[in-house]
């Protein structure tokens, strides 16, 4: 990387963290929305403003992720291949957690929401298993790196 791009990228870091830390002085030290003080969901004025902030920091690194990651794949297409794989393994442990998933209304009393629908239940649930899944991946590649390390 050259000299200014390294440099700019450091200022543009520096002023990324200066405001979001701007955002969380306010968002702690900052305003209480009329009739939620003192209770126990009390909002500050600029939470709306802060989870906007929260969404631009992710986006823009989604965008730069996904731009060197192509950038990548052209460059060295030999790594493509392993990111290739590691691609498809992902897609194939979420499609397992899309099949092992359930949709079917949950029995909540007292409960007259929005969110007990068949589609937010099953995204959860996706989402639960493939948790589940990559934390007994994990779980089994550290027993499994321990083991091969005695054998050796």
């Amino acid at each position: 990387m050259s000299n200014l791009s390294s440099k700019i990228l450091k200022i543009l870091t520096w002023v990324l963290m200066a405001v979001t830390i701007v955002f969380a002085v306010i968002f702690y030290l900052g305003n209480i929305v009329p009739g939620t003080e003192g209770t126990r969901i009390e909002e500050p004025t600029i939470t709306q403003s802060f989870l906007v902030w929260a969404y631009i920091l992710f986006l823009l690194t989604a965008g730069v992720t996904l731009f060197f990651s192509v950038v990548n794949f052209v460059v060295n297409p030999k790594g493509a291949k392993k990111s290739l794989i590691g691609l498809v393994a992902a897609i194939a442990i979420i499609a397992i957690s899309y099949l092992l998933s359930d949709d079917t209304l949950l029995n909540m009393p007292f409960y007259d929401g929005k969110d007990n629908v068949p589609g937010t239940l099953k995204f959860v649930d996706t989402t639960l298993f493939t948790a589940y899944i990559l934390v007994g991946i994990a779980f089994l590649s550290i027993i499994w790196s321990s083991i091969s390390r005695v054998f050796k």
